[in-house]
């Protein structure tokens, strides 16, 4: 810890803000204190935004927060805030956006200048402490922010007011542009988007960094239930076996990583999070219970051990997090090598573990920050199957497990002696009552007494504290799903009467016009605008939620004006709805089909609109296995090149009902969009659709995904119906 004596955090619970409470930085908490400050003095404030068990954030914090002449030049320029993203996810939330419109990526650690007003007017996430490389060091652009402020304060307080206005039109769900049906074979073509990127290779879903997706995951077990789906149903388990097996496992505790550096689940960003593991455990559990699977029981088992054992208090509840680095080497305490692992199990023992779990083939880390730039230590995956390697011994598979077992246990053990990654404290009630669900649903799975006490345990901790406002919407919507959950596990009427209370407290939150829950209750009075959030994060959405909730104890009203709201949303952006594709699917098991009717004219002026007119779409038939889409770009935009690198939303093309041999897109053109240079295309377009076999040409659908940027900001990503003439 730094030796400068404590800044404001000092006085805060949070271990993120304690762990910057000994900055040369003279930070102030999100509050009233500091927006008055900055008023006061008339200076911009300089928002940053991060988490205890972010790597970037530390990173961020020892090169730039804890040097002295840069802390000097920030505390001489701006107001400095620092908020724990965990703590307020809706300051987190908005300012997000805000760096996603400006920048077309996000993350953390967030920086954020804003006016004294709170409003935005310049984003970025980590900057390194100075020039390099042709890109501004983070001392540069505070002296240019700065310069800005002073001498073209004009432009900037416009800047900040456009933002602000997009903001608050994106904070409100987009009205859909044409009519349709939420039926069944509509749910079954949003299944069909959603999982168009799945790895046939690799499980999963999406390339590098490569994260579980839980929520869609949950959405296709849930499907499965009503709908058995044979290739459905081989994604689901290629992806928890990839899942199971990867390095993004910690096979020694039980618990998982947040997600993967890489496509093939082996290195992973070594943060373990409490909701990751609580949404994977429900879903092994789910998993078993269809399948039979029991691998499936026993990644469940590990994962709920791993947190009675590694991440509950004393009160029974569960911490946040751990940390991804000790000593600023990210998984130093998870990383071995071959030596090591003989000094503890010996040569002979060794030899099968090192067969079982990749240390064979060599090391497969490479630390991004210390060392030469080579492979040195190795992150643990299943490399070799037990019956593999027992064939090969000529024993029992069971012989092998079990001593593969043991020999975990004992590197484990070892394990334990090093230093530990820190572990974030904070007790967040929507994280635990996911837990909570997760342990319920695998006590009634496992008929496992010991599982369902923990949720017993968790509730009773919630309903001693039921007097207590919900902070956000996901507080109360996962409390209430997780007493649904427990009152399936143990059959007693009075938790789903909890549920319901739950519900009805949450009326602060509600929008009374009728619909759905905003993220934030009514008397939020420190935010400039208050979002309807219908895309799921990794978290699922806490307006879906509590809609689901209702819809489960008998009252469908806010089901259907929930799918209403988020109709556009869902029209253009489903994939990363999950959580509200099960409501849909889940609606559609007591009501009939929903007609969703288009925007009016008034409406359709709205942010998503725009970003459905800057490009006009038409595709043509030539011979009978050739579609060319043609691609008309509105002077001034570009959208991202089918190759898009950089976490852009790229633009695809994706084809329902024939089988496509092969997709020709065209060659982009590099831009320089700030400090990036990117590949994009403007103008006019075209892709061809090379077809295995003649199609059905009525029977073939075209929809297009891309987002419209020009040179400053980026709108919505849209998903967009292509014409076919025929």
């Amino acid at each position: 810890m730094s030796e400068h004596k404590p800044n404001r955090l000092a006085q805060e619970t949070s271990p993120y803000l304690l762990q910057h409470a000994h900055n040369p930085v003279d930070w102030y908490p999100w509050s009233e204190n500091a927006f008055k400050k900055a008023r006061t003095e008339d200076k911009p404030i300089f928002l940053s935004v991060g988490y205890s068990t972010c790597y970037w954030c530390h990173v961020m914090e020892r090169q730039s927060f804890e040097n002295e002449a840069i802390a000097t030049e920030m505390n001489q320029l701006f107001i400095n805030i620092k908020v724990d993203r965990e703590e307020r996810p809706d300051v987190d939330q908005i300012y997000m956006t805000a760096v996603q419109v400006m920048t077309r990526h996000g993350g953390w650690p967030m920086s954020v200048w804003l006016t004294p007003d709170l409003k935005p007017f310049y984003a970025g996430t980590y900057f390194p402490p100075t020039d390099a490389y042709g890109r501004p060091g983070f001392a540069t652009v505070c002296r240019g922010i700065a310069d800005a402020w002073k001498n073209r304060r004009k432009d900037v307080l416009n800047a900040a007011e456009d933002l602000t206005q997009a903001l608050q039109q994106l904070a409100k769900p987009q009205p859909p542009t044409r009519a349709f049906t939420i039926d069944d074979a509509w749910m079954d073509r949003m299944i069909d988007r959603s999982t168009s990127d799945y790895d046939p290779q690799n499980g999963g879903f999406g390339t590098a960094p490569k994260f579980p997706r839980e929520t869609l995951l949950r959405l296709l077990l849930i499907h499965q239930q009503t709908f058995p789906h044979e290739g459905r149903m081989r994604m689901i388990r290629h992806t928890l076996d990839a899942l199971a097996a990867g390095g993004i496992r910690d096979h020694l505790g039980g618990g998982f990583h947040r997600y993967s550096t890489d496509a093939h689940w082996l290195v992973p960003h070594f943060e373990i999070m409490l909701y990751d593991n609580a949404m994977l455990a429900w879903i092994y559990a789910e998993a078993f219970a269809q399948t039979g699977v029991d691998q499936y029981q026993q990644v469940c088992r590990q994962i709920l051990d791993f947190l009675l054992r590694e991440m509950r208090s004393p009160q029974g509840v569960f911490y946040t997090a751990f940390d991804a680095e000790v000593d600023a080497k990210e998984g130093d305490s998870y990383l071995w090598t071959l030596d090591e692992v003989k000094d503890v199990l010996g040569e002979t023992d060794a030899e099968i573990f090192a067969r079982a779990y990749g240390l064979n083939a060599g090391p497969n880390f490479v630390d991004p920050h210390h060392g030469g730039g080579q492979p040195e230590k190795s992150v643990l995956y299943r490399a070799e199957s037990s019956d593999s390697i027992a064939k090969s011994m000529r024993i029992d598979p069971n012989e092998i497990d079990q001593r593969l077992t043991e020999m975990r246990e004992k590197l484990y053990q070892v394990r334990a002696r090093r230093k530990q990654p820190g572990l974030d404290t904070k007790i967040i009630w929507s994280w635990n009552a996911l837990a909570m669900g997760a342990f319920a649903r695998a006590g009634r799975i496992f008929k496992e007494e010991r599982y369902l006490h923990v949720a017993l345990r968790l509730a009773t901790y919630f309903l001693d504290r039921k007097t207590q406002p919900q902070k956000f919407l996901d507080d109360g919507a996962f409390l209430a799903d997780a007493f649904l959950e427990l009152a399936d596990a143990n059959g007693e009427i009075a938790d789903r009467d909890y549920a319901a209370e739950i519900i009805a407290g949450l009326s602060e939150f509600r929008d009374p016009s009728g619909g759905a829950y905003f993220f934030t209750a009514a008397t939020a009075k420190d935010l400039i605008v208050r979002q309807k959030v219908g895309s799921d994060s990794p978290l699922p959405t806490g307006a879906a939620v509590a809609a689901r909730v209702m819809l489960q104890l008998g009252q469908l009203t806010l089901a259907e004006s929930t799918l209403r709201e988020f109709a556009g949303q869902l029209q253009s952006n489903s994939e990363s709805m999950s959580a509200m594709l099960e409501l849909a699917h889940r609606y559609l098991r007591q009501q009939p089909p929903l007609k969703i009717s288009p925007a009016s004219d008034s409406q359709n002026t709205s942010v998503q609109e725009n970003a459905n007119q800057i490009l006009q779409t038409l595709a043509q038939w030539e011979g009978e296995k050739n579609l060319r889409v043609f691609i008309k770009i509105a002077d001034g935009f570009h959208i991202n090149s089918h190759d898009a690198a950089n976490g852009l939303v790229p633009t695809l093309l994706f084809i329902s009902g024939s089988d496509v041999d092969r997709i020709d897109y065209p060659p982009s053109t590099q831009s320089q969009m700030g400090d990036e240079t990117i590949r994009v295309y403007t103008d006019q377009i075209d892709i061809t659709v090379h077809f295995k076999n003649a199609p059905d040409k009525k029977a073939v659908r075209l929809e297009l995904q891309y987002q419209p940027c020009n040179d400053q900001a980026c709108l919505p990503p849209v998903r967009k119906t292509v014409d076919i003439a025929i």
